[in-house]
């Protein structure tokens, strides 16, 4: 009879100590939970309430164009599927809807410390799928990168420790509904109070995981974790390869450009494209003024977001676009069989070029 009322004590001890860890360590990461909960809800209300443009197909300010620009440098298929989904409005359309409720969802959860441990999962998800996509960015402080990085670790602490006991529904709903404490998924699912040693052990895989998602990407996107950066995809400087260049014997100029590489928030800016014969001499010369003269039907761009389009100094590209150009000839000339080189030149100054063959 002692040995079962000590048992009795022992568990009923237990129990509440479970409970004050639970409540310790949900008042320890509260700020990290609103502040995780809020920046999903701000992602998802900037779309929804403040700027209605983004779930617009119609407007400038879609979010399709911001997508757009990341396919260059995002990895792991990421940057095909995003392909995909540029080729198909109407899925493209539903996915950004369906990411956008999901970040509401996750941010309102999160605030309320409703389906806290769940809604913590998914935002360690949101994270990866932003790394992935967007992790290259970020010409000056690897914005997107840090983003990314510390809403996996945030989400994974909050995944963790629960919302304890403090501005908290899972609490709420323990108190008032008592028979969800004897629901086995409710702790995982919402929140509640775990075993020290489950607690234990998901801070440590959490901990290891972390450090190998941040030091990971930063490695693979950056090329540098006790090395300077050399990043993957350059997000400082655009480059625009060349490539199916097809230049007939009067002239006329086709090749596909591809912006690969270069800050999203501005275009590659081309002010003029030259042809090179064998011995160097310049064949033929398309300048500012004229790449400025060019139609739209010159310009045969893959995607609707990211595109080539004329200019004031020639025409320019932003990230992500790709496109099939047509230049016609300026003069009557007959280009002897041979290697020819096809050169494209910033408005900075750089060089992109290619090869074109004409047989004999």
């Amino acid at each position: 009879m002692h040995s079962a009322s000590t048992v009795t004590q022992k568990s009923a001890f237990s129990s509440v100590t479970q409970i004050n860890n639970w409540t310790l360590l949900g008042l320890s990461m509260l700020g990290v939970r609103l502040v995780q909960g809020w920046v999903y809800w701000a992602g998802a209300s900037r779309r929804l309430i403040y700027s209605e443009g983004k779930l617009d197909p119609s407007s400038s300010e879609y979010m399709a164009y911001e997508m757009n620009k990341t396919i260059p440098g995002a990895i792991f298929g990421s940057g095909d599927a995003l392909s995909y989904l540029m080729h198909s409005p109407s899925l493209l359309h539903m996915a950004i809807i369906v990411f956008t409720l999901i970040e509401l969802f996750v941010g309102v959860g999160l605030i309320l410390g409703l389906f806290t441990r769940f809604f913590g999962l998914i935002s360690v998800c949101l994270a990866i799928s932003l790394m992935l996509m967007y992790g290259w960015l970020g010409s000056t402080c690897v914005d997107e990168w840090t983003m990314a990085a510390n809403s996996f670790a945030m989400g994974l602490g909050i995944m963790t420790t629960g919302s304890g006991r403090w501005w908290s529904m899972d609490y709420w709903l323990l108190n008032k509904y008592q028979k969800c404490s004897e629901w086995s998924i409710f702790p995982w699912l919402f929140s509640g109070p775990l075993p020290i040693i489950t607690i234990t052990r998901f801070a440590k895989i959490g901990g290891v995981m972390t450090i190998l998602f941040a030091a990971g990407f930063y490695g693979y996107l950056r090329g540098a974790v006790f090395s300077p950066m050399m990043a993957k995809t350059n997000p400082k400087n655009h480059h625009i390869a060349l490539t199916h260049s097809e230049l007939s014997r009067s002239g006329d100029l086709i090749f596909s450009a591809y912006v690969d590489a270069g800050p999203d928030t501005q275009g590659a800016y081309v002010v003029g494209v030259s042809i090179i014969d064998e011995q160097g001499q310049e064949i033929e010369v398309w300048d500012g003024k004229t790449l400025n003269e060019l139609s739209k039907t010159n310009f045969e761009n893959e995607y609707k977001y990211s595109t080539f389009e004329t200019t004031q100094y020639g025409f320019v590209g932003v990230v992500g676009a790709r496109a099939k150009i047509f230049l016609p000839h300026q003069k009557q000339i007959d280009l002897a069989p041979g290697t020819y080189q096809v050169i494209l030149l910033s408005i900075d100054g750089k060089l992109w070029s290619t090869h074109s063959i004409i047989d004999g």
